[in-house]
């Protein structure tokens, strides 16, 4: 599958040529990695997510060749589909549509204002669309102010920071609240507790929109072996740990 080689790949489906050509340069503009392609009708849509299925899909609720929202159920009914939807000008109509809410697949906008709000959408369903299948590591997205981990934890994931900043933080028996460090792009999040195996130590939240990779504790250090970049900005990481103690 597509999903596969590195890319993000997103469809735009609508009748609004110039609807469509602005999505696709915003979505150019925020990820460096994307393949954006284009549809304008049902059935259209469904050969090319048939063929090259997308991580993200943006469609009008109404789209020539269909009923309003089939092209919806069609991909809901799927249950090999891995591919996440973002719906405009509609809100949910029935249960499986509100289930793939639940899980974080499926997101509308009654009304699109702008294409900022877009990007609420696209966090929404990310943590679902963007998924790596080897299941060895995985994409994480978090809102500003999202709490990644929280203090005395027993949980081990290790993440490292792609995009975006963390902080890590403590709380005083007063209740109050102290800033222990920030955590920037190309940094390691939560790998002491892996080592120590310990509880957490400290709790991090999303200064901003934040992108990490998630790596599970049982293949962390062949994941560390196989990826010598990521081996030098652990090292880097455990350093300036050190450096602030």
């Amino acid at each position: 599958m597509l999903k596969n080689n590195g890319k993000r790949f997103f469809l735009i489906a609508s009748e609004d040529e110039e609807k469509k050509s602005k999505i696709k340069d915003w979505i150019d503009s925020k990820y460096n990695d994307a393949v954006v392609y284009t549809a304008v009708d049902y059935m259209e849509c469904l050969i090319k997510i048939k063929n090259a299925p997308p991580n993200v899909f943006i469609t009008d609720f109404e789209l020539a060749k269909g009923r309003p929202g089939q092209i919806i159920d069609t991909i809901l009914s799927d249950l090999n589909s891995r591919v996440a939807i973002i719906v405009i000008g509609a809100t949910a109509r029935n249960e499986n549509q509100f289930d793939a809410i639940t899980v974080g697949r499926l997101h509308f906008f009654e009304q699109l204002n702008s294409l900022d709000e877009l990007n609420d959408g696209i966090l929404k369903i990310s943590n679902f669309a963007f998924q790596n299948e080897a299941n060895q590591y995985s994409l994480k997205f978090l809102k500003a102010g999202e709490v990644l981990i929280k203090e005395g934890e027993s949980t081990q994931q290790v993440y490292i920071v792609r995009k975006g900043t963390l902080r890590a933080f403590k709380k005083k028996p007063t209740g109050e609240l102290f800033t222990i460090g920030e955590i920037k792009a190309g940094e390691f999040v939560g790998e002491m507790a892996y080592f120590n195996d310990e509880a957490r130590m400290a709790s991090v939240d999303a200064v901003t929109d934040s992108e990490l990779i998630e790596i599970q504790p049982a293949v962390f250090e062949k994941v560390i072996y196989q990826r010598p970049s990521w081996a030098k900005t652990l090292i880097s990481t455990l350093a300036k740990r050190l450096k602030t103690k």
